[in-house]
């Protein structure tokens, strides 16, 4: 699963990365709960706004640096419907969304706006 990560939870989401012992719950361990929404038996953030449920895909290794490139596809989303907006736009400054650079900075959002799909022959408008 992917949990959105809110700012009402952002310290806790972090403390998910810690290398716990294999038996240990992270939910319990970081004080988050389990919610269960789909088909299968996986657990969700219930404390998270925007959820997804993602299939592995396949993974391909960066020979230039050693990491990975994972592909998945996204199954299900659980979320609420008044974080959609008529046109389909899901509105993550309401549902209070937390950014992260590096791996310890931590951000709130902050829309700039809403542009017109790009056309080479027309400057985008403000909708």
């Amino acid at each position: 699963t992917l949990n959105h990560v809110s700012i009402n939870f952002y310290e806790q989401a972090h403390q998910t990365s810690a290398r716990f012992p294999k038996l240990t719950s992270e939910f319990e361990a970081c004080e988050l709960t389990e919610e269960y929404l789909s088909s299968v038996d996986v657990p969700f953030v219930k404390e998270s706004n925007i959820k997804m449920l993602l299939k592995y895909i396949r993974e391909e290794k960066i020979q230039e640096n050693g990491t990975h490139f994972v592909i998945l596809s996204i199954e299900e989303v659980h979320l609420n419907e008044d974080l959609i907006h008529e046109d389909g736009y899901v509105d993550i400054e309401k549902a209070k969304t937390a950014c992260i650079s590096a791996l310890d900075g931590y951000h709130c959002t902050n829309r700039l706006g809403r542009l017109s799909y790009a056309k080479p022959d027309k400057l985008p408008e403000k909708i």
